[in-house]
């Protein structure tokens, strides 16, 4: 019918009082049951209105949370209710950092070009626009205007005076003991707030104010805690007081609403987002790669999210030096000699590409140096950015579905099509895989089943027209012209590879369906209809290689059931990668490392389905249990005759997301830290044994105290921060970073479901650390994209080398295997 389905929460498994002093907001087995599962179905924004009086079994009305509740259901009847040429339209747009040209920017999305678009679509659907008349136009608007009138990163489209704001939000009083009295120093004059932005007819386009930290950084040193500051909450204040929004829309991943403090999910009205949305019908466009930080806004935003496609893939290739100097590696390999050696390492050192030793032998050096060109060449990155509702060429997307089809699939029998083209070659797939990078004739072999395997989906997918005549659709082309395509691509299968065509038929059916799915694009159409107040389809958030179902886009996308995480899949990969990570530390330095400091990310593992959190299980010697149902409800420890090698310590620092949307997987993870803490086992084979006994002993506390291992920051608060230290240049010495690492991320995870802060057990654990770990779980960003890896990974890091005096390993593992540093 399109409606809309709220989900309205009673308090199940706590009374009141507890639910209103609970950093969590919500039981994790609630927020499993009565947030996550409904989310699968489309539900939007998991209100709590009622619960248990204390000491009975008496289920009482929240009168606050219940008028706010009323607020937001009117908000959307009038919403649905109200013609498109009467209604006032919210895009809020973001600049993070500010003041460094980042006005206007979103993961992975161009969007004012994407903007342009909608707001065309918007116009045609009869809301009163006023067109730019073009995107040039549209950024001009927006980002010059009179801004160098009021030192602005963008035109200043109206002013709210400071009393009105204190008028209309008072909240406001809760600010101040953060960043002084109205109206702090942001965006200002003292007596009225400046809102950035321009009016497009009935569509106001704005950018979210900064949320402060980079106004002043040595707060970030000591934080826990913090508030939105005043030109902060008065751009929301206005946007539903002033210029009466009928609804709001956030434009591209992400802004920072949704990670202002407050309970992590089922928030109270005192809760910060809750008090910034309002009653404004709320509406994300969201990249469909992101589901845990999509959850966030889902939860503590209460928006309706409408995905996104993530740009496609393709092979980086090399350039300029590289590409010469694999040409010069390549005349070497024919024709050894000295002179193209001196070449070689000339054009290597301007790429700083000497080696990782100076002593190696000519063989060694220009084998590790053709490895290192491979696998920058081979790598995926991604193709631009994404407009939104405009599909990829077919043409685009080839190294992306090529990539696809290297995966074994349930849907294709589990298997891939490399393994099909090696067996018809005569070839062990499993091999290549895994010695391509050290054997140069496996790479030969696995470099050919790769051309193979691309020229067959080039295809397959053929040239498709870029305009279609009226009343033909993209499904029906693609349909019609399956059986000329699977012919072209089955052709050349059999001449190169010796492949059969009926061992093909499924896969290019199954192709088939992700190639509609990609190109029949209803992203602009489907925040339309959001924006009318209809229901939004659910579908899962991935990237299109782990999941295909996230196609077509422009759904409402949900992460998992959390009772299936980790999946089977997932158990034994991240099995396999426990053990290939302390086989390759044991090559590289002779013994098993006794302590790892991981790092897991929300992201990362829902994309993966938990192989992170199997990982952290495997080097504990640890595995999850399933109850009758198939549900995974706890864990047991491998005995030591089948593990076949000690138990290695963990210290595990897991984002604020992961915290907040798999808090079943963090009490896993500490039971199995606990039994194998308890086992009565020789610390000789049990590592996590012997450092929490040595631990409790050091700091005279018990065994129970000692053994927390499972870190993140404070409920409602997310970041370690480093990175902001490092962007704003507020640090001087080396210490200080770590200091911000373990001051906001030193509450660790008790057996009664609480994070405790627990800085010294944390640095006292940390002191036994010899090597730091962290997947990088993505098609689409690598370690040097995105500053949270060095955030991360890089605080953890230095955090380590402070408390125990010496650097520690640095290793990261992709797709492909493990780096180190």
């Amino acid at each position: 019918i399109g409606v809309p389905c709220f989900n309205i929460i009673p308090l199940a498994f706590q009374p009141i009082s507890q639910w209103k002093q609970s950093h969590l907001g919500l039981t994790p087995l609630q927020t499993a049951l009565s947030v996550a599962v409904p989310e699968l179905d489309g539900a939007i924004e998991p209100h709590v209105f009622a619960g248990l009086e204390e000491g009975s079994e008496r289920t009482l009305p929240l009168e606050k949370e219940s008028g706010a509740l009323a607020l937001r259901v009117a908000r959307w009847l009038r919403l649905r209710k109200k013609v498109n040429a009467e209604k006032r339209i919210a895009i809020v747009l973001f600049n993070f950092p500010p003041n460094l040209g980042n006005a206007g920017t979103a993961a992975f999305l161009e969007v004012f070009e994407s903007l342009f678009r909608l707001l065309k679509k918007l116009k045609s659907d009869g809301y009163l626009v006023d067109l730019p008349a073009s995107t040039d136009e549209l950024r001009a608007r927006l980002l010059d205007g009179n801004r160098l009138l009021y030192g602005t990163d963008g035109n200043v489209e109206a002013h709210y005076p400071v009393e009105l704001y204190r008028k209309q939000f008072p909240a406001y009083e809760k600010i101040e003991p953060f960043w002084g009295d109205a109206p702090g120093e942001l965006l200002n004059d003292r007596s009225r707030f400046h809102i950035l932005g321009t009016s497009f007819g009935n569509v106001f386009v704005g950018q979210q104010p900064s949320f402060g930290y980079e106004r002043d950084p040595m707060r970030l040193l000591m934080a826990k805690d913090a508030a939105p500051n005043h030109a902060f909450a008065a751009f929301y204040s206005w946007l539903d007081h002033e210029y009466g929004a009928d609804a709001l829309l956030h434009f591209g991943t992400h802004g920072a609403l949704e990670f202002m403090p407050g309970k992590q999910v089922g928030l109270s009205t005192e809760c910060w987002p809750r008090q910034l949305i309002g009653s404004l019908p709320h509406f994300y466009c969201y990249c469909v790669n992101n589901p845990s930080e999509g959850a966030i806004a889902k939860r503590r935003g209460y928006a309706t999210l409408v995905s996104y496609m993530a740009p496609p893939l393709e092979h980086a290739g090399l350039y300029k030096g590289m590409r010469q100097l694999r040409d010069l590696v390549g005349a070497w390999r024919n024709h050894p000699s000295g002179e193209v050696l001196d070449q070689i390492r000339e054009i290597a050192s301007g790429l700083d590409m000497q080696g990782p030793a100076p002593e190696m032998d000519d063989e060694a050096y220009i084998t590790w140096l053709n490895n290192e060109l491979y696998l920058i060449e081979e790598r995926m990155i991604p193709l631009g950015l994404h407009i939104l509702g405009h599909a990829p060429t077919a043409e685009s997307l080839v190294d992306n579905l090529t990539l696809l089809l290297s995966h074994a699939r349930p849907e294709l029998d589990d298997r891939s099509l490399p393994e099909m083209v090696s067996a018809g070659l005569g070839l062990d797939c499993h091999l290549m895989a895994e010695r391509h990078e050290e054997d140069m004739a496996l790479r030969d072999s696995w470099q050919q089943v790769g051309s193979i395997c691309r020229e067959a989906v080039r295809r397959f997918v053929g040239k498709l027209p870029e305009e279609l005549p009226a009343g033909i659709t993209i499904s029906s082309v693609l349909e019609g012209t399956l059986p000329v395509r699977m012919s072209e691509a089955d052709t050349w299968l059999q001449k190169s590879a010796g492949i059969r065509p009926a061992q093909t038929g499924k896969l290019w059916h199954f192709l088939n369906g992700i190639l509609i799915g990609m190109l029949n694009n209803r992203e602009i159409e489907a925040v339309a209809s959001a924006l009318a107040g209809n229901y939004i389809q659910p579908s899962p958030g991935n990237d299109l290689v782990r999941n295909p179902g996230i196609v077509p886009t422009g759904r409402n996308i949900h992460s998992l059931d959390p009772y299936s995480i980790p999946t089977p899949f997932a158990q034994k990969a991240g099995k396999q990668s426990a053990e290939a990570l302390l086989e390759q530390h044991r090559r590289e330095t002779g013994t098993l490392p006794e302590s790892i400091a991981l790092i897991l990310w929300g992201t990362d593992n829902l994309k993966s389905d938990g192989e992170g959190v199997s990982q952290a299980l495997a080097l504990l010697g640890a595995k999850v249990k399933t109850d009758e149902l198939g549900k995974i409800g706890d864990v047991e420890l491998i005995p030591l005759s089948e593990l076949e090698r000690p138990r290695i310590d963990i210290v595990v620092t897991v984002s604020g997301i992961f915290r907040d949307l798999l808090s079943h997987q963090v009490r896993l993870l500490d039971r199995a830290v606990r039994k194998a803490a308890e086992a009565d086992e020789p610390e000789s084979m049990n590592f996590v044994r012997k450092h929490v006994l040595q631990q409790a002993a050091d700091m005279q506390v018990t065994p129970d105290e000692a053994a927390g291992r499972i870190y993140s920051n404070a409920p409602g608060s997310y970041g370690s921060n480093v990175n902001h230290l490092v962007e704003s240049s507020t640090w001087e010495e080396e210490n200080q970073l770590a200091d911000a690492f373990v001051n906001r991320k030193s509450f660790a995870f008790s057996p009664s479901g609480e994070w405790q802060e627990s800085p010294e057990v944390l640095r006292s654990a940390l002191k036994n650390v010899t090597l730091t770990f962290q997947n990088i779980d993505s098609f689409e960003i690598g370690v040097s994209d995105i500053d949270h890896y060095y955030e991360y990974l890089g605080g953890v890091s230095k955090s380590v080398e402070v408390l125990s005096g010496s650097k520690p390993k640095v290793m990261v593992g992709d797709m492909g295997g493990f780096g180190t540093g």
